[in-house]
């Protein structure tokens, strides 16, 4: 329970003690019905000044002077103080968790990143450049907050419960990206996320190379280790420089002259059912096809031009203005 929630609560509940304090004092000592005691209480802390239903017995004033005294100034208080958290907290996070949930309610193949950390960040960046719809747990609240005001989804959550996976669209999410510091959390959370969604295509980080297997073993499709990745990339810059760059060129978004993408060949599509060569990709629009994965997990690299291209099939494609065959 937030800091805000738990005074909210407690506000309320002063608040209540304190009508519920005056209604049954004045019903008891003056005999009066309850919505006359209550309606006599509220009068007396708000000082409106309309005056008693009746005159008051001895026994009945003194109460109310007591009751004036006492609960007229932590009526007033409280009262500030509650709409205080109401307009600053109350009001925005509930209107604004509202939106949020509908937000991610309406997503659909996004990607779940969890941890927003030196990786997660540059993770969320990424997918954010390409496009990709994504929504962001993470449990640091300033995180969040600057993720929301940037325009990125985000939640303020632990990412390793089920009814946050579900939240957050798991069921209909074509990835989930695992990025928790501890590789115990990692492994609760693909388990968690493999469960609730046994299709998903779920990448996780390895903090110690050990972990890798144990992370497979949980359901992860793939694992990635930073300190590995690092180090093969430096040795491929030494080795292979000038491979490094060009796919680092065909990869960035902002080259329009060359790009490298992989998309999914849909039902629809126009390309499904044809041939390399009757799609014209090369010829017509120098589309290079690098490589095709079949729906079986099959990869044919450098495929020749009689090769048939099936719906759902994946193609990794090299070349200029390819979105508008992403279709």
């Amino acid at each position: 329970m937030t800091r805000s929630r738990y005074k909210l609560i407690t506000l309320v509940a002063s608040l209540v003690v304190l009508l519920a304090v005056g209604t049954f004092g004045f019903a008891l000592i003056e005999r009066m019905p309850f919505l006359d005691a209550l309606f006599l209480t509220v009068i007396t802390l708000s000082t409106v000044g309309y005056g008693t239903l009746k005159p008051l017995s001895a026994e009945g004033k003194l109460f109310t002077i007591a009751f004036i005294v006492v609960g007229v100034a932590t009526f007033s208080y409280h009262l500030t103080q509650l709409f205080g958290v109401l307009l600053e907290k109350g009001f925005i996070e509930t209107f604004g968790a509202r939106r949020m949930t509908r937000k991610i309610g309406d997503l659909q193949d996004h990607y779940i990143v969890c941890g927003h950390g030196r990786i997660g960040s540059i993770v969320t960046a990424e997918l954010i450049k390409k496009g990709t719809p994504l929504v962001v747990v993470e449990t640091d609240p300033k995180v969040v907050a600057e993720l929301e005001g940037g325009g990125v989804l985000a939640m303020q959550a632990d990412a390793r419960e089920e009814s946050v996976l579900r939240q957050a669209g798991v069921e209909r999410a074509r990835g989930l990206i695992a990025l928790l510091p501890a590789d115990a959390d990692n492994l609760y959370l693909i388990l968690a996320a493999r469960d609730l969604n046994p299709a998903l295509n779920i990448i996780a980080r390895a903090n110690d190379p050990s972990a890798d297997k144990r992370l497979q073993n949980a359901g992860a499709s793939h694992v990635i280790s930073p300190h590995r990745e690092g180090g093969k990339r430096i040795a491929r810059m030494i080795l292979n420089p000038h491979v490094t760059d060009f796919i680092e060129m065909a990869t960035e978004k902002q080259n329009l002259q060359l790009q490298m993408e992989e998309f999914t060949v849909k039902a629809t599509s126009a390309l499904a059912g044809k041939t390399l060569t009757e799609t014209g990709l090369l010829r017509k629009h120098k589309i290079l096809v690098v490589a095709i994965k079949r729906t079986d997990g099959t990869m044919a690299f450098n495929p020749e031009g009689s090769t048939p291209i099936h719906a759902g099939d994946s193609l990794i494609v090299l070349g200029p203005a390819i979105k508008q065959f992403m279709t």
